[in-house]
């Protein structure tokens, strides 16, 4: 930008030369020149002379107001996100003083998918002199700011700051429903998100919304150990969701622990397609060779754990060759696979983040954040686009490095998590081939191979909207996820086991 320019401009308001600057409580002789640009419409002037106001050390009684003045004149310039950051930057000086400023601030927020910037100022400042409306949006930020620091009582609290008639109110209670689950309060969990759902329904919330907190809902009975209830949840996942082949999975453990084999491995028989073989679910096939192997079909989880291997030992090379790459560089990926619609990233990664909200409103901020920063560069000779090209360029590479380390962290832990099972899956062969060795021996004992244990035979029930056929082998599409199993166990008496408690 040129120290020259800063320094003709210095002349052009009333701080003297450097270093003689008025006292700070002559207010008149600060903002005189800014008041008179404001007033004749010479809004980039008036940005000017404001940025050059908190430039000035001497000066420092006056920056929380200048910047608040700035974040108006860069509102009527048309640069929100330069606007939101300097309320930021006000509100984090002097809460106090500017709080009047966080409702316009809050807005700015949500118009350039950046609210999270306003979080850490609100977790520490809810007293502000404000409206009730702006309190509870307040709340609801400073709520998600310290659930993220790990202060979920804290967050809870906050919460309940949130007024029921609010527009936000729903959302409010799905966070206080995550927030009782991560302090384990399981069942005080589900009253909250229950609310969350009816009232989210009621003022018509989106897809997205409801099934998320439906399969909270469903996670929270399951840790508070009522499965069955866990399962209908899951069950009310729709089909074309993007939730539901995980709610198929989650559902699979709740039928597990129910002690239904045959219901567990039809529902995990649909990510055994190959609709869906290309995504990470290892634990979704290590589960399926559980329950066979507790069914004592030991032929059938061998050939299981051979599969496996082949089929995820590829996935494993795949993902520590991503681990090897840098966080930046795996959020390009990313981002170019949701704007472009492809990537290099393989399925199992770009499944966790393409429809993920957190991740599709940090790119819209930072997609908002290089538009403007184009802008800004049109007016270059002005001193206030140099600052605001800074503090964009600074939040940008934030969003780009937290993203990318979050994409990074998830690589990481899917290779080693994916490593470890792999080598696992040696040691569950082993375990059948061991009681598949006590079997033939207690067959060599007696003569013969024991009986099975005798299981009622029930008739397979049809609806009048159903029709029944049986699987040959064959995937089609319109079949996925409707697949029934009725699986006899092969344990002699005394032999099966039961499911461990988890």
């Amino acid at each position: 930008m040129g120290l020259l320019r800063i320094l003709a401009l210095l002349t052009l308001w009333p701080l003297t030369a450097l270093g003689q600057a008025p006292a700070p409580g002559d207010r008149e002789a600060a903002f005189g020149a800014i008041n008179e640009a404001m007033l004749a419409g010479r809004l980039t002037q008036a940005a000017d002379g404001l940025v050059m106001l908190v430039a000035e050390p001497t000066q420092s009684a006056f920056h929380a107001e200048a910047y608040a003045r700035l974040g108006k004149v860069f509102g009527k310039l048309d640069l929100p996100y330069s606007a939101l950051m300097a309320y930021e930057k006000a509100l984090r000086i002097d809460p106090n003083a500017v709080g009047g400023e966080a409702s316009v601030a809050l807005d700015l927020g949500e118009k350039v998918g950046d609210a999270a910037v306003l979080q850490p100022i609100f977790a520490t400042n809810l007293r502000l002199a404000t409206d009730d409306k702006t309190r509870s949006r307040m709340a609801y930020l400073a709520a998600r700011e310290n659930q993220r620091q790990g202060n979920h009582a804290v967050a809870q609290g906050m919460l309940q700051m949130v007024q029921a008639d609010h527009d936000i109110y729903p959302e409010a209670k799905a966070l206080e429903g995550v927030t009782l689950s991560l302090q384990k309060r399981y069942p005080d969990a589900i009253v909250p998100l229950q609310i969350a759902l009816a009232v989210g329904k009621a003022n018509g919330r989106d897809h997205q919304f409801v099934n998320t907190v439906q399969m909270n809902i469903a996670r929270a009975y399951y840790s508070a150990g009522n499965f069955p209830k866990a399962a209908e949840h899951w069950a009310q996942i729709p089909r074309e969701d993007p939730l539901w082949l995980e709610a198929q999975f989650e559902r699979a453990w709740a039928h597990f622990r129910m002690e239904d084999m045959s219901g567990t491995l039809a529902l995990l028989q649909t990510h055994e397609s190959p609709y869906f073989r290309d995504l990470y679910y290892p634990e979704a096939s290590l589960l399926r060779i559980y329950s066979l192997f507790l069914l004592c079909k030991f032929p059938d989880a061998s050939k299981q754990i051979e599969d496996f291997q082949a089929r995820y030992k590829a996935q494993h090379s795949t993902l520590m060759g991503l681990a090897a790459q840098s966080s930046t560089s795996l959020f390009s990926l990313m981002r170019g696979h949701v704007e472009n619609g492809s990537s290099d990233l393989p399925p199992s990664v770009v499944a966790a983040y393409a429809k993920e909200e957190r991740f599709n409103q940090s790119l819209k901020a930072i997609k908002t954040a290089e538009d403007e920063l184009a802008r800004l560069r049109n007016v270059n000779s002005n001193p206030f686009s140099a600052f605001a090209a800074q503090w964009l360029d600074t939040r940008r590479a934030q969003l780009v490095e937290a993203e990318g380390n979050r994409i990074s962290t998830k690589v990481r832990g899917m290779e080693a998590e994916l490593g470890e099972m792999i080598r696992s899956s040696d040691m569950s062969k082993l375990d059948m081939m061991q009681l598949e060795q006590r079997l033939y021996e207690r067959a060599a004992n007696i003569g013969e191979i024991p009986d099975a244990k005798r299981r009622v035979k029930r008739k397979l029930r049809r609806k009048v909207n159903q029709r029944i056929w049986p699987w040959e082998g064959e995937y089609w599409a319109d079949e996925v996820g409707y697949y029934k199993i009725d699986s006899k166990p092969d344990c002699p008496e005394g032999m099966q086991s039961g499911v461990p408690n988890q």
